[in-house]
This record gives structure tokens, C-alpha cells and sequence, in this order.
């Protein structure tokens, strides 16, 4: 099978997230294909595939504008197959119970504005990487960090997503593309959703 993972990134973790993926799917010996959502190469379509990742990193409230453009773009296209969505941010590694619905709901408004419903979605906690900051956004984002609990010490880069879940979620969208478990929306880790 053909898979197509598409993603978007601000520091890197995204990236890693989606090759991480990719080497999942390679090894399940499918043939898939990693591109950064404004670097896609020319006549790349996701009718093409059977089955379609898209994931991008939440900053202030928002995913990159190329992915919004990428799935508006490709909106038929993602219906028709076996699709997935994740979403990265430092946000998401937060144990508030509270904070980890806000980060759902953000997701869940960006997918309802884009009008695509992904047969499965997930957020995954990011990296905060201190060492690669300036000065100031390396201030801004300790201070910010120290309010929601999290690692403060700015001398080294804090990896925070958690690489078993990532891996479930690949199982997952293996299982639905390869047609082992019927298409429908669902969070991973939650209920049903319809």
C-alpha cells in the first residue's frame, strides 16, 4: 500500500514525529512517503494513496497556515481514503487535566474549520528546545513553562513526547488503512466520537 504523510513543523519535533511514523509504516513493508507541507514535491496528490497522515505543531493557538492550505486543498481526496491527523505541541504533555482538554478542543475547532474529519486524530506532547531559542524567546518560554509545571532548566533541549504513544497510534492507522478496523472518527485514547 501507498501512505502519504504530510506534516507541518516549527522546531523539528513534528518532522521527527512523522518520519518516526514513516519508518513504522516501512517496516509494516508499505510503501510511504514523507514531505513537509510547504516543500511537497510537484503533482503529489493524495488520491493517489490509500491512506493519508497529516500532522502539524500548535503555536499560539495555531497550526501552520501551509497545512490549513494542504488539507483545504485536498479535502475530497482525504474523505475518500483511510486518514489520519496529529497534532504537536508542548502543551499537550501538561498532566491538567484541563489544559489536556484545551489542547483537544483546539484541535477539534482547526479540523471543524478545515471541514475534514479524520478517520483518527491524536496529540502528542513536543520538545522544548531551550539550547536552540534566543535570549528572549528562551525567556519568554521558561517563564511560560515554569507556570505550567513544566522543565525549566534552559541549559539542554527537553524532549517530551511520549514515543509509545506515537507508536499506537501508527498501529491504529495501520489497522484502519490495511482494512482491519472500519473507518470512523475517533481520538486515540477516547471514546468513540461521531
Amino acid at each position: 500500500m501507498r501512505i502519504l504523510i504530510v506534516y507541518g513543523t516549527g522546531e523539528g519535533q513534528t518532522r521527527k514525529i512523522a518520519e518516526t511514523l514513516g519508518g513504522q509504516i516501512r517496516r509494516a513493508d508499505h510503501h510511504v512517503e514523507v514531505h513537509r507541507g510547504d516543500q511537497l514535491p510537484e503533482g503529489l496528490s493524495p488520491a493517489a494513496c490509500d491512506g493519508v497522515l497529516v500532522g502539524a505543531s500548535l503555536h499560539a493557538g495555531h497550526h501552520q497556515a501551509y497545512i490549513r492550505r494542504f488539507i483545504r486543498r485536498h479535502r475530497p481526496e482525504l474523505r475518500a481514503v483511510p486518514s489520519a491527523f496529529f497534532s504537536v505541541s508542548g502543551s499537550a504533555a501538561s498532566p491538567d487535566p484541563a489544559a489536556q482538554a484545551q489542547i483537544r478542543e483546539l484541535v477539534e475547532v482547526f479540523l471543524a474549520e478545515e471541514g475534514w474529519q479524520p478517520d483518527r486524530w491524536a496529540t502528542f506532547a513536543g520538545a522544548i528546545p531551550y539550547t536552540r531559542y534566543g535570549r528572549l524567546k528562551r525567556w519568554v518560554m521558561r517563564r511560560i513553562i515554569a507556570r505550567a509545571g513544566g522543565p525549566t532548566d534552559t541549559s539542554r533541549d527537553w524532549e517530551l513526547t511520549d514515543w509509545e504513544e506515537v507508536e499506537r497510534f501508527g498501529a491504529g492507522f495501520l489497522e484502519l488503512v490495511e482494512g482491519k478496523v472500519p473507518k470512523g472518527r475517533r481520538h486515540v485514547g477516547q471514546e468513540l466520537l461521531s
